[in-house]
């Protein structure tokens, strides 16, 4: 059991996304959540063709695109409830840099049934 956005959790989230399957697109993501118990957390998750390489706290250098949300929202989209385009939509999700890719390329490796997968199995692992 973890925490959501904390250390295992992210150690977490790259387990499950091991499974993931292969394609064509690969970027760097900031995720920075606001609203957390533990205040503002930073992480960041590297895809290479379709699949996470590398996911862990902080800041990273150069990424692709940056991602601003709440942790209110993290929970609605982990839970469903919400979509990332959805999200994004209604203001609730920034994103600066790659956005198209953000959005539209990585749409592809979320609407798989893996994705669906490792959602429920992330859902399934925090405590409340």
């Amino acid at each position: 059991m973890s925490y959501l956005l904390s250390e295992q959790w992210v150690n977490t989230f790259q387990e499950y996304a091991s499974g993931l399957p292969t394609m064509d697109i690969s970027i760097s993501c900031q995720y920075e959540i606001s609203g957390a118990p533990q205040g503002k957390v930073r992480y960041f998750v590297i895809f290479k063709d379709g699949k996470i390489v590398k996911a862990d706290l902080g800041k990273y250098d150069s990424p692709d695109c940056l991602v601003s949300t709440t942790q209110e929202e993290v929970i609605s989209i982990l839970h469903q409830r919400s979509s990332v385009t959805g999200s994004f939509m209604k203001g609730n999700l920034k994103i600066e840099g790659e956005y198209e890719k953000y959005l539209f390329g990585m749409n592809k490796v979320r609407s798989t049934k893996e994705w669906a997968s490792m959602l429920l199995a992330l859902r399934g692992d925090l405590e409340t």
